[in-house]
């Protein structure tokens, strides 16, 4: 798939991630984050049946990349990041544009994702995208320590409709929907 070029950012790429991404792909992941996953981690999800793993390319340069997992019409977004020197310019929004327009085929209903409290950044992308709040997941993360966000973006159908039956108590606030209890994915 290819995506528009756009003033002062040439062609990109989606592709699926091989073995010949990582390098790139681990580069990237221990510029932006400060709890890394380790190469292993992605080496498992490329072994992973339920993986779901893509790179941007430019050229041949990787300049972005997302992993996500895909069980029971839920795709979950496990990793997401872009090369320092691409950000602020757009290409986030048009990369995870690209890759959930990619799962129209695959039987997902629904993605999922976690993001830091503090990640506005991150939050705004995800709104933009149609993603909504709906839970607080408290100490999710270690290092350093910070509750994350749950967010969810109805891909087929409406958000309230998948919601119903999942939580026991959900209540709009200021556009954000905030739920009490975590849904069971086993549900």
């Amino acid at each position: 798939m290819r995506v528009e070029s756009q003033e002062g950012i040439s062609e990109f790429r989606l592709a699926e991630m091989g073995a010949g991404h990582l390098d790139a792909v681990v580069a990237i992941e221990r510029e932006g984050f400060a709890d890394p996953w380790p190469r292993r981690d992605f080496e498992d999800v490329l072994d992973r049946r339920d993986g779901y793993s893509l790179v941007f390319l430019n050229g041949k340069r990787v300049v972005a990349y997302a992993v996500g997992f895909l069980v029971n019409g839920e795709f979950h977004l496990a990793n997401l990041a872009v090369h320092p020197a691409f950000r602020r310019r757009g290409l986030g929004r048009r990369f995870l544009a690209a890759v959930l327009s990619g799962l129209s085929g695959r039987n997902a209903d629904v993605a999922t994702l976690e993001v830091r409290v503090s990640n506005r950044s991150a939050i705004g992308l995800y709104r933009k995208l149609g993603f909504r709040t709906v839970a607080i997941r408290n100490g999710y993360y270690a290092s350093p320590a910070e509750d994350a966000l749950v967010m969810l973006k109805a891909l087929n159908g409406r958000f309230s409709v998948w919601l119903d039956g999942k939580v026991t108590i959900a209540r709009q606030v200021n556009g954000e929907c905030s739920i009490r209890r975590s849904w069971d994915r086993n549900e």
